[in-house]
C-alpha cells in the first residue's frame, strides 16, 4: 500500500496545476450531508438512513467558508475576497460593491465544442483519470464491496472505468470467483425514475411526429392523462392542476408512499432489527394500480401542489400509469411498464443488461447479490416498478449517458427536450441544492468562479446504492454502483462500504478542473489571435476565463462603438461599456457565437437589433472556411471576412 500512496502522491502533484487547492476542495462533512440527502430520497431512504448516519456521526463541522462542492468555494464574498463584506445591501447597486466574480458570468464551454476529441486527450485529463484509478483503488480497498465507476464523456463515450469485488458477496470466493466488470447487474432503485421522465419525452416527441392529439407534454395535467386520479373531497382544484411536471419533480403535494410502513406508534420501530421486527419485509405492498389509486384517493395532500418538493415514489407510480395508459392510447396496444421501457429505450440504446420485473435466466450469472438482506429476488408489482424496479449495469447506463444526456444530437429526444429536463425546478435556500425533473441538483463552482449544476440521481435499496450524474456544461457524466459486502449485523454496527454518492463527488471534484482547463486549452488554441484581411482587424483574447473580442474594425468602423451608440440610441449617451471588449457566448450552432457585456448576465440584447437580412449584430461566426482558414464572419458590416493570422 505504500507504493500505492507514494503514486497517488506523484499523480497528485503532476496533474496540481490544473486543479484547485486541496483546501478549496469539497469536504467530507459535505461529502457526507450530500449523501445523506440524496439517499434519503430514494426509494427506500429510511433504510439507507440507518445504514448511513452511524459512520459518519461524530465528524467535525466546517464553517460556511469552508463548504466546498465539486472543486470550489461557495461564493460568500467575505470567504474569497476578504475586502468584500456584506453592507446592509441585500441587491448591490453597482459593480464597485460587489465581489467580482459575482459580476463576470463566464460563459459555459460553446456546446459544439463538447464532441471535441482532444478534449479527453488533453494532459491535465488525462493525468486526473490516472489519479482516479489510484484514489479509487484506495479509497475502496478497505471493503468487499461488489463496485463500480464508469465515466463518460460526450466526445467518445466511455473513457473510465474502475470494478473491484465479486458479483457475489454473499459466498465465498471459491463457490462464486467470477468479478465485477462493465456487464454486472445492479438494482438501481430510484434512478428508474430518470427513466420514467425519459419515457414520457419519448411519448411526447411520437405524439407530435404523429400529429396525435393531445399532445403529450411535461406540461400535461394528470387527470387529462390519467382521469381515473382522485384525490379526497376538498382537494379539487389540486386534482384538477397537478401536471407530469409536478409528479416529476416531487411537487404535486403528494405522500412519499402511500400505503406503506404504517405504524401504530414509534415504539414499533426496533433497531437493531430481530425477527419478525423488520419494517420492510412486505415494502413495498403487492398492489394493484387500482389499489393504489383507491388509497391515493383518501389521502390528503400534505403540501399544496407547487409549493415545496416532497420525495414521493407514489408520485412517480402515478406518473409511470399515466405514461403506460398514454402509450397504449397512442399505439393501441395493451403493453405493461415493462415491455415500453424495453422497446422504447433498453433496445434503441442497446441496453441489454437492463430490465425490470423477474430476473431474466440468461441474465442472472450478472447480477451482483450483496451480503446482507437485499431485494435483488423480489419482483415489484407494476404499480411500483416506475418508482424503483430497474436493474442496470454500467455500461447499459453508459449508454444513456453518452447517447440521451451528453451527446450533441441525443437520441430518443430532441435537444429542446432535453434542455428542458436537465433544468433545476426549485431552489433550496442554502444556495447549493435544488430538485429538477427528476434530478438532485448541486452547484459546482469552477477555478475561476463560473458556477454551473451538476445533475445527480441516487437509488437505494437495502444493501445496494447507486448514483449517476452528469455536468451537461463540461459534457461528461458518472455512474458509481454498490452491492455491498457487509453482513446485516456489521450494517447494524454501523460498518462502512463504498460509497457511490460520497466517491462521485470525490471524482467531480479532481475531474471538473481537468476539463475545464481543456476546454480553455482549446478555445484559445482555436479562437485567440489577430484576424485581419482588407475589410478590417480584429484582436481576439482570453481573459478573465472568458474569450473577449478586444478590437474590432471592420470597414473603417469602429464596431465596439458602434455596440455602445446601439445603447444610447434608447437610453441617451452614457459611459462607455464596450471600450473594455465584448465577450463571446458560444451557441449551439456550429461556430456561432454571440457579443455581450464584460460583466454581468446580460441577455436581453441578443438580436435586438438585426440587418435587413435578420442578422443579429450581436452575431458573429468564427469557422474554419471552404479553404480550411479560420475566419470571422460579420454580415451587418457588408459581410466582412477577416482571417486568423495568429
Amino acid at each position: 500500500m505504500d507504493e500505492e500512496k507514494r503514486r497517488l502522491f506523484e499523480a497528485e502533484e503532476d496533474r496540481s496545476r490544473y486543479q484547485v487547492p486541496s483546501h478549496r476542495r469539497l469536504q467530507r462533512r459535505d461529502v457526507v450531508m450530500a449523501t445523506l440527502r440524496q439517499t434519503v430520497a430514494t426509494f427506500v431512504g429510511m433504510a439507507l438512513a440507518i445504514v448511513l448516519v452511524g459512520p459518519y456521526a461524530n465528524l467535525a463541522m466546517p464553517s460556511t467558508a469552508q463548504r466546498w462542492l465539486a472543486g470550489a468555494l461557495v461564493p460568500t464574498s467575505s470567504a474569497t475576497h476578504p475586502e468584500h463584506t456584506y453592507a446592509g445591501l441585500t441587491l448591490p447597486t453597482s459593480n464597485e460593491n460587489a465581489a467580482e466574480f459575482v459580476w463576470k458570468c463566464v460563459p459555459p464551454p460553446p456546446p459544439f465544442l463538447l464532441q471535441d476529441p482532444r478534449i479527453v486527450e488533453n494532459p491535465a485529463v488525462v493525468s486526473a483519470l490516472a489519479s482516479l484509478q489510484l484514489v479509487l483503488r484506495l479509497k475502496t480497498a478497505p471493503y468487499n464491496d461488489a463496485f463500480a465507476v464508469s465515466i463518460v464523456h460526450a466526445s467518445k463515450g466511455k473513457i473510465f472505468e474502475f470494478h473491484k469485488g465479486r458479483v457475489r458477496t454473499n459466498e465465498s470466493a471459491t463457490d462464486s470467483p467470477d468479478l465485477v466488470d462493465g456487464d454486472s447487474i445492479f438494482r438501481i432503485a430510484s434512478i428508474t425514475k430518470a427513466f420514467v421522465v425519459l419515457e414520457a419525452l419519448i411519448l411526447s416527441r411520437q405524439a407530435r411526429l404523429r400529429n396525435f392529439k393531445p399532445e403529450l407534454t411535461l406540461g400535461s395535467r394528470l387527470q387529462e392523462v390519467l382521469p381515473e386520479f382522485k384525490l379526497p373531497a376538498g382537494f379539487e382544484d389540486e386534482e384538477a392542476s397537478i401536471t407530469l411536471a409536478d409528479l416529476g419533480s416531487h411537487m404535486a403535494g403528494l405522500g412519499r408512499d402511500i400505503g406503506e410502513l404504517q405504524l401504530n406508534s414509534l415504539n414499533d420501530i426496533v433497531f437493531p432489527p430481530v425477527n419478525g421486527s423488520d419494517l420492510f419485509d412486505d415494502f413495498p405492498h403487492n398492489r394493484t394500480y387500482d389499489e393504489l389509486l383507491d388509497l391515493i384517493a383518501d389521502k390528503d395532500l400534505i403540501w399544496q401542489v407547487g409549493e415545496v418538493p416532497s420525495y414521493s415514489n407514489t408520485g412517480f407510480s402515478l406518473l409511470g400509469m399515466a405514461v403506460v395508459k398514454y402509450y397504449n392510447k397512442l399505439f393501441g396496444t395493451s403493453k405493461d411498464f415493462t415491455a415500453i421501457l424495453q422497446e422504447d429505450i433498453f433496445t434503441p440504446l442497446a441496453m441489454n443488461h437492463s430490465f425490470t420485473g423477474p430476473i431474466p435466466p440468461h441474465l442472472r450469472k450478472h447480477v451482483t447479490v450483496p451480503n446482507a438482506k437485499n431485494f435483488v429476488d423480489k419482483v415489484f408489482a407494476p404499480a411500483h416498478d416506475p418508482a424503483g424496479g430497474i436493474f442496470s449495469s454500467p455500461n447499459d447506463l453508459s449508454s444513456l449517458l453518452h447517447k440521451v444526456l451528453l451527446s450533441q444530437i441525443p437520441k430518443l429526444i430532441s435537444p429542446s427536450q432535453r434542455l428542458t429536463w436537465l433544468r433545476a425546478h426549485h431552489q433550496f435556500t442554502d444556495g447549493l441544492s435544488s430538485v429538477g425533473i427528476p434530478w438532485e441538483t448541486y452547484r459546482a463552482i469552477m477555478p475561476d468562479y463560473s458556477t454551473h449544476n451538476l445533475y445527480f440521481k441516487g437509488g437505494g435499496l437495502p444493501s445496494q446504492v447507486s448514483q449517476i450524474s452528469t455536468f451537461p456544461d463540461y459534457g461528461y457524466g458518472v455512474i458509481a454502483l454498490t452491492s455491498i459486502g457487509l453482513s446485516d449485523d456489521e450494517l447494524h454496527k454501523g460498518g462502512n462500504f463504498s460509497d457511490p454518492g460520497s466517491l462521485s463527488f470525490e471524482i467531480h471534484n479532481i475531474l471538473a478542473p481537468a476539463i475545464w482547463a481543456a476546454y480553455n486549452e482549446i478555445l484559445i488554441a482555436d479562437y485567440v489571435g489577430i484576424y485581419v484581411s482588407g475589410d478590417g482587424f480584429a484582436k481576439v483574447v482570453f481573459k478573465e476565463g472568458m474569450l473577449v473580442i478586444d478590437q474590432f474594425f471592420a470597414k473603417g468602423v469602429d464596431v465596439l462603438l458602434k455596440w455602445d451608440e446601439m445603447i444610447w440610441t434608447e437610453v441617451g449617451k452614457r459611459r462607455r461599456l464596450y471600450d473594455t471588449g465584448a465577450k463571446l457566448i458560444g451557441t449551439a450552432f456550429d461556430g456561432q457565437f454571440r457579443t455581450t457585456l464584460m460583466h454581468g448576465c446580460a441577455w436581453t440584447g441578443f438580436d435586438a437589433m438585426t440587418t435587413k437580412g435578420g442578422w443579429g449584430f450581436d452575431k458573429i461566426v468564427i469557422k474554419k472556411d471552404e479553404a480550411g482558414k479560420t475566419a470571422l464572419f460579420y454580415e451587418p458590416m457588408n459581410n466582412a471576412k477577416l482571417y486568423k493570422v495568429t
